[in-house]
């Protein structure tokens, strides 16, 4: 677990310290009421939480907490931040943590959500809360589904219910809510294609349109990573490892996206990306740096020429 300073002017970075006695990272959510931090440790099979000094100097451990599966790929916190919610990729299930309300420390004895099928076939990949609050989403990518839990008053109250369901072998992998509510977007690890869905009073998902994440005479391999919305609503941004491209969509008043622009990510394996300002910086986890792009008012991505030398980097949050 790294601290880097970014500056917005030139998008540079610099490498502030490193908090040591942290594991290996795939994912990681931070808590600002309690100013913790959350990570996941997939070779071990457990979450960690430390909690960070208001300096940002130090990051004191305060404890894991088991997984009860393999690779914990995905992490989220509930919208009132009393819950963390874990994606084990090792099979179909989602542990929901509770956590302290005075340290932000992990608790023991997840409350575990699975599918309807066979759990060893499972790979949960994501999970979040609806907008509303009122459903837990996870996307199990072994499954080819996206399937959701009712909740309310702090607690599970059913599930699981199918959501939306991928063409067999898509892989769905990642899936991002649109900031108006009424719409979310899902991107596939294998079939690397976007598909834009209707948000529906009773919590599943209506396909509007799927659109490639590829050019269209592209024959290589390449694998789906991560998704993005920016702020307004109005672009998708997706990462593509292999091709090593990030690509586009502009997102229509309608929900239906058409494509925007394919751009070289700058480097290789772009596993994660994170919209920051009127930034885009990518994560090349093979080529091990930092890539830096300008976004225009419209969302289009301008190569800056910044590069950050960091070892495999998977994911950004800013503090």
């Amino acid at each position: 677990l790294k601290l880097l300073s970014f500056d917005t002017a030139t998008g540079s970075f610099e490498l502030v310290r490193e908090y040591p006695g942290t594991p290996d990272v795939s994912w990681i959510a931070f808590a600002s009421t309690t100013r913790t931090v959350y990570v996941t440790d997939e070779m071990a099979e457990k979450v960690g939480a430390f909690a960070l000094a208001p300096d940002l100097g130090a990051a004191a451990p305060l404890g894991y907490q088991p997984t009860g599966a393999k690779y914990p790929c995905y992490i989220r916190l509930s919208p009132k931040g009393t819950k963390l919610a874990t994606a084990n990729y090792g099979d179909d299930s989602v542990p929901v943590f509770n956590l302290d309300a005075a340290t932000g420390a992990l608790k023991a004895d997840p409350t575990v959500l699975r599918s309807a099928h066979a759990h060893a076939a499972g790979h949960a990949h994501w999970t979040q809360w609806s907008p509303e609050a009122d459903r837990l989403y996870a996307v199990d990518l072994g499954h080819d589904e996206v399937r959701f839990f009712p909740y309310a008053g702090g607690s599970f109250t059913g599930g699981p219910v199918t959501a939306y369901s991928t063409p067999k072998g898509a892989g769905p992998r990642h899936l991002a809510f649109h900031p108006g509510g009424r719409f979310a977007y899902l991107f596939t690890e294998y079939a690397e294609t976007v598909t834009a869905l209707r948000r529906e009073a009773d919590g599943t998902l209506t396909e509007i349109n799927t659109l490639s994440a590829l050019p269209a005479d592209f024959k290589g391999s390449s694998t789906g990573a991560h998704i993005q919305l920016n702020p307004a609503g109005t672009v998708a941004y997706v990462s593509n490892r292999g091709h090593n491209s990030i690509t586009s969509f502009a997102i229509a008043a309608d929900g239906s996206i058409s494509l925007k622009q394919n751009i070289a990510c700058g480097g290789n394996w772009p596993r994660f990306f994170l919209l920051l300002g009127d930034h885009l910086i990518v994560a090349n986890q093979e080529s091990e740096d930092l890539v830096t792009f300008d976004v225009a008012s419209d969302g289009t991505l301008s190569a800056t020429g910044k590069v950050f030398k960091l070892q495999k980097p998977v994911a950004l949050l800013p503090v």
